[in-house]
């Protein structure tokens, strides 16, 4: 009798070592570790670094209940706006709270944009420029764009009239908008570390 009891518990032990290796060999391999969001670089600062002011703003208070989701870069009316990366233009626009606008798509999920452009004749603030007084004369929807290259003009139009002179600047990064601060402190730094050779003495 101890003999078959015996028996028994071997092969239940047995059979579970077996149904233990079956639900090991079956079972999903963990998920990897969530790889860490690529860093976008901006290979050229929006405005001439020695004509600007820029504080993190992200999240200030705004009227009406709103969060300040961008950084404000200012700088005189009329201050050339470069593309702060490669990319291509998917949209030059105006909206009653943007203004003249540009969004720029820089590929992997990255895109940028640069609100309140210019809408005064130059030398005036008087709002009756256009988007010849806004974007660059010969830029387009679907234009590619280099790092660096002039886009548009700085100034105060659409929920910016009566402030100072600005580029409300943001990055979004599929479709969630991020803290553009840092990226612009890193690109100012580097830009004011290693100037371009065209802007040293002769």
């Amino acid at each position: 009798m101890y003999r078959s009891l015996l028996r028994a518990l071997a092969l239940a032990a047995t059979l579970a070592v077996i149904i233990t290796g079956i639900e090991s060999v079956t079972e999903p391999a963990p998920a990897a570790a969530s790889v860490e969001e690529a860093y976008f670089v901006l290979t050229a600062f929006p405005q001439e670094p020695d004509t600007v002011r820029f504080s993190d703003s992200w999240g200030a208070r705004r009227p009406g209940g709103r969060r300040h989701q961008g950084t404000d870069i200012m700088s005189p009316r009329g201050t050339e706006i470069v593309a702060v990366a490669d990319g291509i233009v998917t949209k030059l626009g105006y909206s009653r709270m943007s203004g003249y606008y540009i969004r720029i798509d820089h590929g992997n999920g990255w895109i940028t944009s640069y609100l309140h452009l210019n809408n005064d004749t130059y030398g005036t603030d008087d709002g009756k420029g256009g988007t010849w007084t806004a974007f660059f004369p010969t830029l387009q929807e679907g234009d590619e764009v280099m790092g660096g290259q002039v886009i548009g003009y700085v100034g105060d139009s659409g929920n910016a009239e009566n402030t100072t002179p600005h580029t409300h600047f943001e990055i979004k990064h599929d479709d969630t908008k991020k803290n553009p601060y840092p990226y612009l402190r890193d690109a100012f730094n580097r830009e004011n570390r290693f100037p371009t050779a065209a802007s040293q003495p002769i």
